[in-house]
């Protein structure tokens, strides 16, 4: 078991070294004077941004506002603690409707998944959740996204410090099927 000091300094250079590692400006000097309480506040390397990004598998992303030189592709990792997914569902059913004296069926698909996202900072937050929306498929969710940056629909989620928030979204895909001569018209 390690004494409390040497807890403290290994807080301190767990966030030294995910300021290194982010390059968050500012983080490294705000940290050297006081370690994070939290344990998990001490991997985040969101502690100096308002924004927590994820994606749609509850990644945490790099933060936007940090410009990378680098051309590779980040580590992407989870903590799920900050995000994790639950009620993760698939579904499929046939729509009718009649037009005139045609019924329409549609075959139609849903997906849907509630993030559960916990702000583990000592500051309000606003969590960024980046959802790929497949080609043909539409969001079908309330709330509706705050944008949708090409085929990525971004939700935002305020959360105070310690609060935990859900999030449900939901896409759905239509696909039509033969159209068929309408019996309650013929006759």
């Amino acid at each position: 078991m390690l004494p409390m000091v040497a807890t403290k300094r290994l807080s301190a250079l767990v966030l030294l070294g995910a300021a290194a590692l982010f390059g968050v400006p500012g983080l490294l000097a705000q940290s050297a004077q006081q370690p994070a309480s939290h344990p998990v506040a001490a991997r985040l390397p969101y502690s100096a941004f308002k924004e927590i990004h994820v994606d749609q598998d509850c990644h945490l992303l790099p933060n936007p506002a940090l410009k990378s030189t680098a051309d590779k592709k980040p580590h992407l990792r989870k903590d799920a603690v900050i995000c994790h997914l639950e009620t993760v569902n698939t579904s499929e059913h046939i729509e009718e409707t009649i037009d005139g004296n045609e019924m329409r069926r549609n075959r139609v698909g849903i997906r849907e998944q509630t993030y559960v996202l916990q702000n583990v900072t000592k500051q309000e937050r606003w969590f960024v959740v980046e959802q790929l929306v497949p080609e043909g498929w539409v969001v079908d969710s309330d709330p509706q996204p705050a944008e949708m940056d090409g085929a990525t629909a971004v939700f935002r989620v305020h959360a105070e410090p310690g609060e935990i928030v859900r999030l449900h979204v939901g896409v759905r895909h239509t696909k039509p099927l033969r159209t068929r001569q309408s019996s309650t018209t013929a006759g």
